[in-house]
């Protein structure tokens, strides 16, 4: 298969300069050190520790940046509640972790309660140990690895005993596609049963780790718009765009990262970096990269 680059779009004006957060209002870039939920425009955001050090940076839309020092277990996260089988998250990360630590899709089933892992990359352990493999599922550009387990822990509601759903990338990676309803159905398929959903979310997570850090860059989206916004490459009045390219000239992704060779870069307001085809010269805010498959 082969895999065309298509640039998305996300202007600038789509985000707020503002989050909720605990009834009160929080500016981009607020710092959170404790346990802590809340909502920033569409998103949720959680900050969970057991003990040890960290800290959880808000940014715009989904993106946020974390770092944490000799911490049992903790987590960052920014989704979508209660979220659903048709979630996309598109994401680049520049992952730095010490010792045991994931890059996940994370998120509860109730009824059954359920905790679920989509692990993209982790540590120096691939979680998530020695239980029984269920099968595989290939998908978003390579082949995971289905587990289930219990254990008996907090969880959203309270210390109890819950179930353990994982999907475990085979190799590494730290920017993508996640189709997650491909692997909600692998799982229905294995016998491992979904219930109602309560957060489909992006996750940093660390345990028993010395420390380190992420700087993470989200959008989630449904299959409907993800397959929408393809098909129909545009300006529309919410301010998304899709830029195809046409040529293997190359670009940079979220983080700067020369992805191959470029022939352009444009600065453009608000200290964003857009890269544009020979077309399109007005655009502004921050891009994607989605593979798509062909």
């Amino acid at each position: 298969m082969r895999l065309s680059l298509v640039l998305l779009v996300v202007l600038a004006h789509l985000f707020t300069a503002t989050a909720q957060w605990g009834g009160g209002q929080l500016q981009v870039g607020t710092v959170i050190s404790g346990n802590q939920t809340g909502r920033q425009g569409e998103y949720h955001v959680e900050y969970w520790k057991d003990n040890g050090t960290g800290t959880m940076t808000l940014k715009e839309g989904g993106d946020f940046s974390c770092q944490w020092g000799q911490v049992n277990n903790i987590l960052f996260r920014k989704g979508i509640r209660p979220g659903s089988k048709q979630q996309v998250v598109v994401y680049t990360a520049d992952y730095q972790p010490q010792g045991n630590s994931y890059l996940s899709i994370y998120g509860w089933f109730e009824n059954p309660l359920v905790e679920y892992y989509i692990i993209e990359c982790w540590g120096t352990w691939r979680p998530p140990g020695n239980f029984g493999k269920k099968g595989t599922v290939e998908t978003d550009g390579g082949t995971y690895d289905i587990y289930q387990n219990s254990r008996t822990g907090p969880s959203i509601r309270g210390n109890t005993t819950f179930q353990q759903y994982w999907s475990v990338r085979q190799s590494k990676r730290t920017e993508g596609v996640i189709f997650c309803g491909n692997h909600f159905k692998a799982w229905e398929k294995a016998g491992m049963q979904i219930g109602s959903f309560y957060e489909v979310s992006f996750n940093v997570e660390a345990y028993q780790s010395p420390g380190g850090r992420a700087d993470v860059h989200v959008v989630m989206t449904t299959e409907d718009e993800y397959t929408n916004v393809l098909q129909n490459p545009r300006f529309d009045r919410t301010g998304s765009s899709v830029f195809r390219i046409q040529s293997q000239r190359g670009l940079y992704n979220a983080l700067g990262k020369k992805i191959s060779l470029i022939p352009e870069r444009i600065n453009v307001q608000n200290g964003h970096s857009v890269l544009l085809n020979n077309t399109q010269k007005n655009a502004s805010g921050i891009f994607f990269f989605v593979p798509e498959e062909k």
